[in-house]
């Protein structure tokens, strides 16, 4: 019996959002609510902006309602200031499950008498420096801030709307099959629990690449090559002056990484990861084991300044076949943000 990822999602899945524990808000329960501003933290995976609401008894009740990631909102143009201390703001979204007094924001009308919704951008996207195509030593150039097309861009390269910010899909292939190592290695695992999103932790250096639409740092050097990623504050080194891996890697998450040049495409192999995740998610739950190994292509597009990459994943302990998949980012014109993960959302409501 072959067990595919789509096809496990009938066991291992639940509803879920992006970054938070399942359930936490519910969409079919829209809310509005005005308050006056007590604070606001623009953090990673998602900020909140917290507020006094008076209710019918004339009484104070604070209330919280959650934003896309700060990195994302600083991308987007927001600042902290719109959110005046002690500014009256009145907000639409999502009821929260677990705290009566929570939502996801949708919209919010500012003390201004300005609205944005939750996605809204407040600034233009512009061009991002010119940059030379090769580096002084010949070598194609990579380096730079590379990031997935923003949801709703004001102007600049991608879509209208992007849709949910999820990364790249992993596809099994058509002979793809977990192997009874694998098969065990899931036992007792749920998206909804064991998600290492949930806890501050990168999923895998495949899926977190283009995930949430956050900005990476690519730093190059004629022997190393350094990907620095804007979710989760992923680095990696690719060695470029090796023709072969250590037999002595310690495992990680991010594994260890050779790269050759085939003409203008770098190629990257790895090994050497800590057990982790392959898939997990809405989708289904694969888990990968130390003998994962991985092959990716970067390539540059010069006419739509995107960086394509692909990959090739395989792991023959825990499954046989392979997964690919791929995802592309584009030069941006904002700096590398680091993540600096702060998860809030099991805090309580402040006094």
């Amino acid at each position: 019996m072959k067990y595919y990822a789509y096809a496990m999602c009938l066991a291992v899945c639940g509803a879920a959002d992006a970054h938070h524990g399942p359930g936490q808000f519910d969409r079919s329960q829209p809310m509005e609510v005005t308050g006056v501003v007590t604070d606001i933290r623009f953090v990673n995976p998602h900020g909140y902006v917290y507020f006094d609401v008076t209710d019918a008894n004339g009484g104070t009740v604070p209330w919280r309602c959650e934003l896309q990631a700060g990195s994302l909102l600083r991308r987007s143009g927001w600042t902290e200031d719109l959110f005046g201390i002690g500014g009256t703001i009145t907000v639409t979204g999502d009821q929260g499950r677990r705290e009566e007094h929570a939502c996801a924001l949708r919209s919010v009308v500012l003390a201004d008498g300005s609205v944005l919704d939750r996605y809204g951008q407040r600034r233009e996207v512009v061009a991002p420096p010119t940059r030379p195509l090769r580096l002084a030593d010949g070598q194609f150039n990579l380096a730079g801030a590379w990031a997935a097309v923003q949801r709703r861009p004001a102007g600049g390269t991608g879509l209208d709307d992007a849709g949910p910010g999820r990364g790249p899909e992993m596809i099994p292939g058509p002979d793809f099959e977990l192997t009874a190592a694998g098969r065990k290695a899931i036992e007792g695992v749920s998206h909804q629990v064991d998600n290492p999103r949930f806890y501050c932790m990168p999923v895998n250096i495949f899926f977190d690449w283009t995930f949430d639409r956050h900005i990476n740092e690519i730093i190059q050097t004629e022997e190393t090559i350094t990907l620095k990623y804007g979710f989760m504050d992923i680095v990696r080194t690719i060695h470029m002056n090796l023709e072969e891996h250590p037999v002595d890697i310690t495992p990680t998450r991010a594994g260890h990484s050779i790269g050759r040049w085939e003409e203008d495409v770098l190629v990257v192999d790895t090994i050497g990861f800590a057990e982790g995740f392959i898939v997990v998610g809405r989708e289904g739950v694969v888990k990968h084991s130390n003998a994962l190994h991985s092959v990716e292509r970067f390539s540059y597009d010069a006419a739509t300044q995107a960086l394509n990459r692909s990959h090739v994943v395989e792991d023959p302990l825990y499954f046989n076949g392979q997964f690919t998949g791929q995802g592309t980012v584009y030069l941006s014109d904002v700096p590398f943000d680091p993540y600096d993960c702060v998860e809030l959302k099991d805090e309580d409501l402040r006094d």
